[in-house]
């Protein structure tokens, strides 16, 4: 039997692709990614995307996993060849399922080269060190503008600044209308008003499982060495969902048979953020690097740079790439002396953070029951009640340390989240992230696409948990701390949240108490 969507999704496909000459680049994550000479070429050869093949992927993980070496670069290219696989397949289907009239007199072809666009310039706004710059000198910092106060925003103004014309030129010169409108609904921070380019938004960014992330999973377990933890069937999943109008609101239905590989991809995600991203001294790196750069903004005056290009000057902030900045600090690391070299040494030659984890981590999970649900996803939402359960527990481990010569500024508690809620709907500024707690489930029927059900992903057992963390100055480690302190933080996170672990303990041997060990005699197990 023939497959009209299919049939209609090569149609689409072939239209926009023979308006173009194509070349390709080698990628161990697709095989190949492809782009488009008369348009993509001449972004990718631009200072916007070149300058990210000397910005890091991962900050500071190469200091724990060597091969950590990819850059934003690779990643910019990979998310546009997966968004243009993603945005024909969903144009596809609201071409044959609902018509025409639903692309709001959008050209399709204007619709695909926007998306890709935006895949390659999602990450255009970031500065050397990625989220580590944008923590530690944009958010929560009274000089910077709020125009300018995280990446995405950052990003949304270089387009703007040095895209529109050459973009604009490229509607007239290809026929692609509205292709600069359409991109900058989707990069800007704010949620279009439309509802097709809501959809297109939704396939790079502010979704479940948008190519931003899937992209960036499979990457960066490639490069760190950890296949185990990010492997995502990304086909299955962009191949299985589906557009849906439900009173004129536009949603994203996952086919009912595709929930396995949803979970598997939460189940991944969780993994990479726990294992890699959350590594306990790849945190400790990134609190140290933070700290350099904020005493090198004082002396270079770096968040200059950031209101420059609020006032219309980019290429300041532009030059900002980790090549640049490693160079200052390795200066500063060899040929100065006072704190700031002290920091930039330890970073870069001796590779020792001044903290150092004590103690076991603890999971507060999702599996301990709707009370502790209820206390995650406070914590993972308001900032100042995880704030206030991070000093207690500071307050806690200090009380168990202070007769041994531990200040409490000698103790630093590491609070963080897993959840399926993508981490850039939490920037600041930003909104609706409960709402993404929800998967639409759907399925495909003769011509027609069907709601099925919503899906509370919380109430699926998806894994959501918060990870506290006690660090100590690294010259006070002792190692008979770490069971004092393992203990003070179960004991602290329990008390301040109200959860009684001890009642599972009780529960699993009243159980196994009753059990006949004869009744079982001929049920041994032998593996």
């Amino acid at each position: 039997m023939v497959d009209v969507a299919m049939l209609r999704h090569k149609d689409v496909a072939a239209r926009y692709e023979h308006k173009f000459t194509w070349k390709e680049i080698s990628d161990p994550i697709y095989g190949y990614t492809y782009f488009n000479r008369e348009i993509e070429e001449k972004i990718i050869n631009s200072l916007i995307l070149q300058r990210l093949r000397y910005i890091l992927q991962l900050q500071t993980a190469h200091l724990v996993y060597p091969g950590a070496v990819h850059t934003r670069f690779q990643h910019a290219v990979g998310v546009m060849h997966l968004a243009g696989l993603m945005v024909e397949d969903i144009i596809s289907k609201i071409l044959i399922y609902y018509g025409k009239e639903y692309l709001e007199d959008y050209d399709p072809d204007s619709l695909i080269q926007a998306v890709r666009l935006a895949g390659l310039l999602h990450d255009a706004g970031h500065a050397c060190f990625g989220h580590a710059f944008e923590e530690a000198l944009l958010w929560g910092n009274n000089r910077v503008p709020i125009e300018v106060n995280n990446h995405e925003k950052i990003g949304y103004k270089i387009v703007q600044l040095l895209l529109e014309d050459k973009i604009r030129e490229f509607e007239d010169t290809y026929g692609l209308g509205h292709l600069y409108d359409i991109l900058m609904s989707i990069l800007d921070p704010d949620e279009p008003r439309d509802k097709i380019l809501l959809i297109m938004r939704w396939l790079i960014k502010d979704s479940l499982y948008p190519a931003d992330i899937l992209d960036f999973l499979r990457r960066d377990s490639y490069y760190t060495g950890t296949n185990e933890y990010g492997y995502i069937d990304y086909e299955r999943l962009y191949k299985n969902t589906y557009p849906y109008f439900e009173n004129n609101k536009p949603l994203l239905l996952l086919d009912r048979n595709t929930w396995g590989e949803f979970r598997a991809y939460l189940y991944a995600k969780a993994n990479m953020f726990e294992h890699v991203y959350y590594h306990s001294v790849n945190r400790a790196f990134d609190k140290l690097l933070k700290t350099i750069l904020r005493k090198l903004d004082e002396e270079l005056d770096l968040t200059g740079r950031v209101n420059d290009l609020a006032k219309g000057d980019p290429y300041g902030y532009l030059a900002l790439t980790d090549v640049k900045m490693y160079d200052v600090m390795l200066e500063k690391a060899l040929n100065t002396n006072g704190e700031l070299s002290k920091l930039t040494y330890r970073l870069l030659i001796e590779r020792k953070p001044e903290w150092k984890r004590v103690g076991r981590e603890y999971i507060l999970s999702s599996y301990q029951g709707s009370l502790a649900v209820k206390h995650i996803l406070k914590l993972v939402f308001d900032k100042e009640y995880r704030r206030r359960i991070a000093d207690k527990i500071r307050e806690e481990v200090y009380d168990s340390l202070k007769d041994k010569g531990v200040d409490e500024s000698d103790i630093w508690i590491d609070v963080l989240d897993i959840s399926p809620v993508p981490r850039s709907i939490l920037m600041p500024g930003k909104s609706g992230g409960a709402n993404l707690l929800t998967l639409h489930i759907g399925k495909k029927k003769d011509k027609q696409i069907i709601k099925d059900r919503d899906v509370f992903l919380v109430e699926e057992g998806i894994p959501l948990m918060i990870i506290f963390r006690a660090y100590i100055r690294r010259g006070l480690h002792r190692l008979e701390y770490e069971s004092i302190v393992t203990e003070k933080i179960r004991q602290t996170v329990n008390s301040e949240l109200g959860i009684n672990i001890d009642e599972y303990k009780k529960i699993i041997k009243e159980i196994y108490s009753e059990l006949s060990p004869e009744k079982y005699e001929e049920e041994k197990i032998t593996v």
